[in-house]
């Protein structure tokens, strides 16, 4: 049984090990964009800002679908499913105020945490190799939710930067975790062999 499980998991993270890679991609250029351009308008970072949640969200149940079997795959889904909903909000809300931005933002920041860390400590259990990786990205969200709820501004360039910044720190995660969870796969591989 937990051979037929630990099998599983070999193959579906053998299959999906690049979709956080993809995911870490987006979210490094988004980050680049609205660093680079931070007075953008309101408009447009509205739309940058629910554009993205809603791909991230889409991605996210992809990844959380894929691994349907796998323990924890529900997370994926439920993060998945809250970006959507916040990305819908932005983008269907006629002109919000940056400082409703920054609460949406750090709410979404916040379920995102906490729903990571939950996520990490189940993984963890499983002895899945990306739970550190999970971790430390629930750990970062949540920073974040609590900076931008601590010092909420009112200015659209300091929302552009710091979403910015996440974006960007999140993204850099996710790159590095679907790589260290693929070099994880090669070495249990590795491993299992040499028995």
């Amino acid at each position: 049984m937990v051979d037929d499980v630990a099998r599983e998991v070999r193959r579906t993270l053998r299959k999906l090990w690049w979709l956080p890679v993809l995911r870490g991609v987006v979210l490094i250029v988004l980050g680049l964009l609205l660093m680079a351009q931070p007075e953008a308008t309101l408009g447009a970072i509205v739309w940058l800002f629910g554009i993205f949640a809603v791909v991230d969200g889409v991605v996210a149940v992809v990844q959380g679908l894929a691994n349907r079997g796998v323990p924890g795959w529900g997370w994926w889904v439920a993060q998945g499913l809250a970006g959507i909903v916040v990305g819908a909000i932005v983008i269907l809300w006629q002109e919000p105020t940056v400082r409703v931005l920054f609460f949406l933002l750090a709410a979404w920041l916040l379920v995102l945490g906490v729903i990571w860390i939950i996520a990490a400590a189940a993984l963890s259990r499983t002895r899945d190799p990306g739970w550190f990786w999970m971790l430390a990205s629930g750990l970062v969200s949540t920073l974040f939710a609590l900076l931008l709820v601590a010092r909420p501004q009112e200015t659209i360039g300091v929302f552009a930067v710091l979403l910015g910044l996440f974006a960007f720190v999140a993204g850099a995660l996710a790159v590095v975790s679907g790589f260290a969870v693929r070099a994880a796969l090669r070495d249990l591989e590795q491993a299992t062999r040499a028995l």
